[in-house]
């Protein structure tokens, strides 16, 4: 039998005494969770952590899905405290590697944010955020990027909202910031894997967990967050476009015609649903 050399032994005693000490101490159930797709994006790696990290003691969930340019390394760089942690997958994609991070966090919310964020310093945005799910029990999706007024998930069609400090609940959101109520998401089965094969971008995978959860009961609200810059503005340089554009083109439109027949006999119920939930919060809204 092998034993640890005695150098090793003093290593681990010397990083347990460190631990113990450190005023980082793990929480068994945190407030939040910040779940960070990493693919090939090491450029802004610095960026996203500081901007996290301003925002307070979170658990932080990094999926590096299988990057080429030392973005695993530099995660690991970073990930010093009790509640990180770095999921390493092959390239399987956002659908189903944020689907095993969500269930792997242990904070009722999560929040999902893109390699490509800019994450603000200031904490208003993300008090904001966790007072709506505080006020709205059934709020199980809240999006800061893009909110949409109306069925249509194609944004050309749909009645897009983009800006705005106001809450309101909308028929459905996309990703970046996504902030999601554990189990709501649970309860609801999760995301829909058929959206798109492993490798693949899963376009409009986000929007149909919201017309599932006005479905069920649920709400889906929306209060913009400038992590994409400023409202109506957007870098088109992500990485679906970069890699697999063709393949993302393929699959908007396959997925779009997959709600239309899944949710179109449903728009106007929904439509009612929203609206009924916006007469709630006062004239405002809506």
């Amino acid at each position: 039998m092998t034993g640890l050399d005695p150098a090793t032994i003093e290593r681990v005693k010397a990083e347990k005494e460190r631990r113990t000490s450190s005023a980082w101490k793990y929480q068994d159930r945190p407030q939040l969770a910040f779940i960070v797709q990493s693919f090939n994006r090491i450029s802004n790696i610095e960026q996203l952590i500081g901007g996290l990290r301003a925002l307070g003691n979170h658990e932080l969930i990094v999926c590096e899905d299988g990057s080429l340019d030392g973005s695993q390394e530099k995660w690991l760089s970073y990930l010093e405290r009790p509640n990180d942690f770095l999921i390493h997958s092959n390239d399987l994609h956002e659908i189903r590697i944020l689907d095993r991070a969500i269930r792997f966090a242990r904070s009722d919310i999560v929040c999902l944010v893109q390699d490509d964020d800019h994450v603000p310093r200031e904490t208003g945005w993300l008090e904001s955020a966790l007072g709506c799910f505080a006020a709205h029990p059934r709020l199980a999706i809240l999006g800061g990027f893009m909110g949409f007024g109306s069925f249509d998930p194609d944004p050309a069609k749909a009645k897009r909202i983009w800006g705005g400090d106001e809450f309101r609940f909308v028929q459905h959101v996309n990703i970046g910031p996504y902030f999601v109520r554990r189990r709501s998401y649970e309860t609801l089965g999760g995301w829909d894997y058929s959206f798109s094969e492993v490798g693949e971008p899963g376009i409009c995978f986000d929007n149909e967990l919201c017309l599932r959860a006005w479905m069920n009961d649920f709400q889906v609200g929306y209060r913009f967050v400038p992590f994409k810059g400023p409202a109506g503005h957007y870098e088109p340089d992500g990485g679906t476009v970069l890699f697999s554009n063709e393949i993302r083109v393929r699959n908007s439109v396959r997925n779009s015609d997959t709600i239309f027949a899944m949710y179109g006999p449903q728009a106007d119920h929904i439509d009612q649903l929203v609206a009924a939930a916006n007469a709630s919060l006062g004239p405002s809204a809506g």
